[in-house]
C-alpha cells in the first residue's frame, strides 16, 4: 500500500509538471503572436521622412537697356546696380514708380560729352540716377566700411541727400574726360562737386561753377 502511494504521489507531481510547463509554453505563444500582430502599431517609425522643399527662387528682373536715342548713344538704363561704365544716361526705367534722371540734367550731360568726344575723348558714365533703395544699400555699405555716419557721408550721401537720387548727378570716366568737364564743363551747367571725388559731376544750371566742397560732407 504504502509503495502505491508513493507511486501514485510520483506521478501527479509529474503530471503537475507537464501541465506547467504546457502552460507555459501556451502564454509565451500567445504573448509572441500578439506581439508580431501588433508591433507596427506601438513601435515608433524610424523610417526617414523626405522634407518637401519648394523652390522660392526669384526669376531673374532683365535690365536691358532699351534704345530710345538711337545714335547719340544716350539710351535710357536702369541704374539699381552700378553698372560697368556706359555711354547711356538714365533718362527712365521700366519700373513703374522710380524716380528718373531730370530731362535738364540729362540734357546737359548729353551737350557735355558731345563737347569731350569733339576733342577727341571718349566719355563714359560709371553711374547716373539711383533709387533711394540702392542708394540706401550703398550708403549703409559705407557706414560698415569706414566705421561710422560721419565718415561714411564724406564719399556716400543717404538717399534722400544724394543729388543721384534727385537725378542731377553723374559719375564720369575716365580720369582725362573728368578733367576736361572741369575745365569747359561751366558752359554746360555742369561742375564737379568735391574735392574727394573726381568723378563726381552735378547739374547746376550756371555757367560758373562754385567752389568744390571739400567732401560730400560739406
Amino acid at each position: 500500500m504504502a509503495g502505491d502511494r508513493r507511486m501514485s504521489e510520483r506521478r501527479r507531481e509529474r503530471l503537475r509538471r507537464t501541465v506547467v510547463v504546457l502552460l507555459t509554453i501556451v502564454a509565451v505563444s500567445g504573448a509572441t503572436a500578439y506581439a508580431v500582430r501588433h508591433g507596427d502599431q506601438t513601435r515608433p517609425d524610424s523610417s526617414p521622412r523626405t522634407a518637401m522643399t519648394v523652390d522660392v527662387t526669384p526669376a531673374p528682373r532683365s535690365t536691358t537697356p532699351v534704345d530710345e536715342a538711337g545714335a547719340s548713344g544716350f539710351a535710357p538704363v536702369v541704374t539699381d546696380r552700378i553698372p560697368a561704365p556706359t555711354t547711356s544716361i538714365a533718362l527712365s526705367a521700366p519700373v513703374s514708380g522710380t524716380t528718373n534722371m531730370q530731362p535738364a540734367a540729362a540734357a546737359a550731360f548729353k551737350a557735355a560729352f558731345a563737347g569731350a568726344r569733339a576733342a577727341g575723348l571718349s566719355p563714359q558714365i560709371k553711374s547716373a540716377w539711383r533709387s533711394e533703395r540702392y542708394q540706401q544699400v550703398l550708403f549703409d555699405r559705407a557706414v560698415t566700411k569706414y566705421g561710422s555716419r560721419a565718415e561714411a557721408t564724406r564719399w556716400v550721401l543717404p538717399p534722400l541727400a544724394s543729388a543721384h537720387v534727385k537725378g542731377y548727378a553723374v559719375d564720369v570716366r575716365p580720369e582725362n574726360v573728368a578733367a576736361w568737364l572741369e575745365d569747359h564743363g561751366a558752359r554746360y551747367g555742369v561742375c564737379r562737386a568735391y574735392d574727394n571725388e573726381w568723378w563726381h559731376f552735378e547739374y547746376l544750371a550756371t555757367d560758373v561753377c562754385p567752389a568744390r566742397k571739400p567732401d560730400a560732407a560739406g
